[in-house]
Parts: C-alpha cells; structure tokens; sequence
C-alpha cells in the first residue's frame, strides 16, 4: 500500500529530528570552543567535522533504530541536494563561468587519472570487470550516484555493490576530513596559497557532491576563509556532468563481449537548479545590489545551506556500513585506495601549476 505524502511525513519525523540535533550541537561546538583557552580555541573545528563524528559515533545506534531510515535517507538525499543547489546564491553565472574554466584541466585530469589508475591496478589485481567499472566510476565521477546509474547495466553480483558503495563512503569521507587541514598544512605552504585553489583540489579529488562541498565548507568555517566552497561546487558538478559521456563508455568496456545494452544515466536536474539560483543571484546583484533585505536573504540561504549539509553529514555518518568490506577482501579496497591517492596528486599538481593565473 503506497502511503501517503503525510504519512512519509510522520514517518520520516524521528530520523529528521536526531539529525537537526545532531546538526544544532555541531553548530553549537565550533563557538564553544572559541570561548575556551587559546590552546582550544585555535583548533581548526567546523560544524561539518563535528556532524560527521557525531554520525560515525551514532551508527550503531541507527542500525538498531530502523525507525530513524526514512528520516536519515530524506536528510541524505532530497535536502542534501536542495543544500547543494542553494550554493548557486553564493556566485554569479559569470562566476559559474570563470570558475568552470579553471576547473575545466583538472576536471579532465581528475578523470584520466582516476579511470586510467582504476584500469590498471584492476588487471594488476586480478579484479573482474564489474568490480572495476564500479570503483572507477565511483572514484573518478561522482561517488554513490555514479555506482548506482552503473550497477543495473553490469548486474553485478549484490556484495559487489554494497563493497564499492562503502570505499565511495570510508574513502570519501577520510578525504573530506583529511583534505582541508592537509592543504593548509607547511606541506603545500605557497602552492596553492589561494582558498579557490583549495576548492578546486577539493572538487577534483573527493569522490562524492555531498563529501567535497562538506570539506569545502569545513575549510571555510575552520580557516575563516571564503571562496572554497564556490570552487569546489563547480568543480564537482563539472565531474557529475562528465557521467552523460563516461559512464556509458566504462559500461561499454565491462561488458565487451556480451550481449547487453548500454545504460544511459539521466542528466543531474539539480545542476540545473544551481544554475538557477545563480542565475538569481546575478539578477538580484544586478537589480538589488547592496539592498540589506537582498543581503539578508543571502545570508539566510548560506546558513540554511550549511545546516542542511551538518544534517546531511550527520546522516551519511550514521549510514557507513564498514562490514560490508569484509566480504570480498582487501584487494577492490586498495584499488580504491590508491585511486583515491592518485587522483588527490593529480587534482594538487595541476592546481598549483595554474593556480598563478588567479586574478
């Protein structure tokens, strides 16, 4: 029996609302702190992080409380994507553009490398195809939503999925935690230097939308820093747009020899909405220009937009299955691994090579 709209309402309530605490503490947190001795007070914390550890923390809880799933997979899912397309207030279609250029090397970097790697260290491994294709798109395109538009054209066995699925989220995730304090350590001290550099790496490197705008907005929150998360938005739904072209071609190659269709995944929509509301932004520049009720209206979409992703983050957290990588073994993680790491070097060499052409 198909409930109804309600229903799914009532039925989503209790997940909504561990997470919106979740997200409220997280938020809570970082000011806390800034209130504490200097020691305390200078850790690089943002409420992204914060969210992400307390969903870890409470992941057994949830997988003891199916009452929270509906609630987690809304959080997870449709308002992560409305938070992804609330970034487009933050920057111009003529922002959109520059930055799309810039991005435009090292999305292709980012690909080749990602792809080219998961290939190769397949065959050096022994993998099957299928396992592969799935670790690659999932590595070199756009995570979860990558693997999930793949699996149904290569059928692969129920375990194989749910393998690739966890090295997109245990990989991923390490990224997003790891990657805003590693690019503002000594190591890359005067190599990329700007925060759009960061953003960039960031969009280039991590696997999924919702973990590299996390990171980015951890980099902002934690650095007090602006510009990450534009870089990095626009980076990633250049990556996400590239699944139209490669996720048939990787399809092509694992099922070479077989009678099968080639799937083709449907175009991103939300893309469409971010291009929207930058549309909208550069409107509202245009006609409002520095009106406060126009900026005020920014600045509650900006904090809406971090909130949900705490929600999401905190959910995604809580969802991170790590016995699923027991069943096949070590060798798929360390073709993930080590995918993830090349693609990181790649997306940080290219960055700084251009990142001297930043006006």
């Amino acid at each position: 029996m198909q409930l109804s709209r309600l229903q799914q309402w009532q039925r989503a309530t209790r997940g909504l609302l561990v997470v919106a605490v979740v997200a409220l503490v997280a938020s809570a947190l970082p000011s806390l702190l800034a209130r504490a001795p200097e020691a305390l007070a200078r850790l690089p914390i943002s409420p992204i992080l914060v969210a992400i550890v307390l969903g870890l923390l409470l992941a057994a809880t949830a997988q003891r409380r199916p009452a929270w799933a509906p609630g987690l997979s809304l959080a997870a899912g449709p308002w992560l994507i409305f938070a992804v397309m609330l970034i487009g207030l933050r920057l111009s279609l003529v922002d959109v553009g520059v930055l799309g250029l810039q991005a435009l090397p090292l999305v292709l970097g980012a690909l080749l490398s990602g792809l080219g790697l998961a290939w190769l260290l397949g065959r050096l491994l022994g993998l099957e195809r299928n396992m592969t294709a799935l670790l690659a798109v999932g590595s070199a395109i756009c995570g979860a939503s990558a693997i999930a538009a793949t699996a149904p054209a290569l059928k692969p066995r129920p375990e194989q999925t749910a393998y690739a699925l966890a090295c997109v989220a245990l990989f991923g995730l390490a990224a997003t935690l790891l990657y805003p304090w590693l690019l503002e350590s000594r190591l890359f001290e005067g190599w990329l230097g700007d925060p759009r550099a960061v953003g960039l790496v960031l969009g280039a490197a991590v696997h999924d939308t919702a973990q590299v705008t996390a990171a980015a907005l951890m980099h902002e929150q934690a650095y007090g820093q602006t510009g990450t998360v534009a870089a990095a938005t626009v980076t990633k739904l250049l990556r996400n747009l590239s699944m139209l072209v490669v996720i048939p071609a990787v399809i092509w190659w694992a099922l070479r020899g077989q009678q099968s269709a080639a799937a083709r995944p449907g175009f991103p929509l939300f893309i469409l909405g971010f291009l929207l509301l930058a549309g909208v932004r550069s409107a509202g520049d245009l006609l409002f220009a520095e009106a406060a009720a126009w900026q005020a209206l920014l600045s509650i979409a900006a904090m809406a937009s971090a909130f949900l992703f705490a929600m999401a983050m905190a959910a995604i957290g809580m969802g991170i299955r790590l016995g699923a990588l027991a069943t096949l073994g070590a060798r798929p993680a360390m073709l993930a691994l080590l995918t993830a790491l090349g693609m990181g070097a790649v997306a940080i060499g290219l960055t700084g090579l251009v990142a001297g052409s930043f006006g």
